[in-house]
């Protein structure tokens, strides 16, 4: 039978299964931990407040269980929330039920299965979870700790070889409460390696690692891939193989910063992610489904001023009251995008050119509509039709499109994602003219930025910018 140690392919597929089924597991209890504390505090409101908890109770229960184990199961327990500051997991585990629990009334509330529910019992039940949630977090982090005194202790560790990605390395190890950095080994001096690893001291050559774990009792060894191979690290790996310390082989990940990509999977294959979509799976579900909901909602909520609009332009001047336009979608794919008409019927076509500030082709109150966004509301009916979302990067014409992509870097990854209604780039300013290649170039980074770091609530957050900007009043808007 081959020895794992001298293949380095068996060595990182072994590895790499334990890790995956590590946290696997994790999540899955981390799912079930909040799944059941959604059913529990259900029944025991129902049962405080003299309700018997009946059938429809206990679908209640399970339908919320079951969300909250797809919703929660990242959100770690034992790790720090800080729920008074902005963006921490505590925030996020907030604003996340706000939304499940939302939902669920705009359920109940549309399919008429509310008058099942005792309404008195149902708000107790959504404003009492976060508060059993946040127990859950004290009770885990500081409870289990007491408990089970291995889950306080920091783990020993050291770094092997010096170069970028272990000065980031070892910058994020000394800063965390998981891991005690004693030292680093490397068989260069630090003038060669770039300056070692600032403020870890170094404790000898490569070769010697193994012999100081186990003379240490070091718990855990970072292996980073040194500039010169995998040979060297191999052999390191294979000397520290007769330790019982953990080991992690570290690529480098300065260059995946670099080219701002993600660590994946492809059938098992790990792969960097330079470009993709994040809407594939659950993911992909969930936004498709708010897209839906939202888009629906918001064109009965503004049905009065689809109608007064459209009147407006009608009497304005003749022509149409809807302009539609090629424009670029999904994977590049091209649809009809809606708006209402804002310039005159006769002014001439012009290919590319963009709307300027004191436009002559643009009439009075298509002037107004511009300014307060309204000329967009028809695109409702393009995110109803599965051709835009409510957020994401806004599309550009044909023209534009053509024109840009030979002179911005990486501008076509911008279609990955349905273009948005609003998005990212537009709620920092940049929308409307594009008069420079620096503009669009920002626009770019903005969009880009967003699809790396998509989620449920930046969608929420970009639309109440959204709507704060438009209030306000955008200079950029004409």
């Amino acid at each position: 039978m081959t020895d794992p140690r001298h293949n380095p392919d068996l060595l990182f597929t072994s590895s790499k299964a334990v890790l995956q089924k590590q946290n696997t597991r994790a999540l899955m209890i981390q799912g079930a931990v909040y799944a059941f504390a959604v059913f529990i505090g259900l029944w025991v409101v129902t049962t405080f407040m003299g309700e018997v908890f009946h059938s429809a109770y206990q679908m209640l229960g399970l339908l919320t269980g079951l969300l909250s184990y797809l919703v929660f199961r990242r959100f770690d327990l034992t790790e720090s929330w800080k729920p008074g500051l902005p963006g921490s997991v505590g925030v996020q585990v907030l604003i996340y039920w706000l939304w499940l629990a939302a939902t669920l009334v705009a359920l109940g509330f549309f399919t008429h299965l509310a008058d099942a529910f005792s309404r008195e019992v149902v708000l107790v039940w959504l404003a009492a979870m976060p508060v059993l949630f946040l127990f859950l977090h004290v009770v885990a982090r500081y409870g289990l700790r007491r408990v089970i005194p291995r889950l306080a202790l920091r783990r020993s560790a050291v770094i092997v070889f010096a170069n970028n990605s272990a000065r980031m390395l070892g910058e994020r190890l000394r800063g965390s409460r998981a891991y005690d950095l004693q030292g680093y080994f490397d068989d260069r001096e630090e003038e060669r390696t770039g300056g070692g690893i600032p403020g870890v001291p170094m404790l000898g050559k490569a070769r010697n690692a193994a012999q100081y774990v186990r003379d240490h009792d070091v718990e855990v060894v970072f292996v980073v891939l040194p500039d010169s191979g995998a040979r060297r690290a191999m052999s390191v790996i294979d000397d520290l193989g007769d330790t019982t310390a953990s080991l992690y082989y570290v690529p480098d990940f300065f260059m995946f910063s670099l080219l701002k990509a993600q660590v994946g999977e492809v059938e098992s294959v790990p792969v960097l992610q330079v470009a993709e979509s994040p809407f594939y799976g659950v993911d992909g579900l969930l936004k498709q489904l708010f897209d839906a909901v939202f888009a629906f909602f918001a064109l009965i909520a503004i049905a009065p001023v689809l109608l007064i609009v459209a009147l407006a332009v009608k009497l304005s001047s003749p022509g149409p009251v809807l302009f539609k336009q090629k424009r670029y979608g999904l994977n590049g794919k091209r649809f009809w995008v809606y708006k209402f008409r804002s310039m005159k019927i006769d002014a001439p076509d012009t290919g590319s050119r963009q709307a300027t500030k004191d436009d002559d082709r643009i009439t009075r109150v298509g002037r107004f509509i511009r300014k307060t966004s309204m000329d967009e509301l028809p695109q409702f009916f393009n995110v109803l039709k599965g051709e835009m979302s409510v957020v994401g990067p806004r599309p550009h014409t044909v023209a534009h499109n053509e024109h840009y992509r030979k002179q911005v870097n990486r501008y076509m990854l911008r279609h990955k994602v349905k273009p948005g209604v609003t998005g990212w780039a537009q709620v920092h300013g940049l929308r409307g003219e594009t008069a420079n290649i620096e503009r669009m170039e920002e626009r770019i980074r903005y969009d880009l930025e967003y699809i790396r770091n998509w989620s449920p609530l930046l969608d929420i957050k970009i639309i109440f910018l959204t709507i704060w900007t438009v209030l306000r009043g955008d200079e950029n808007a004409y």
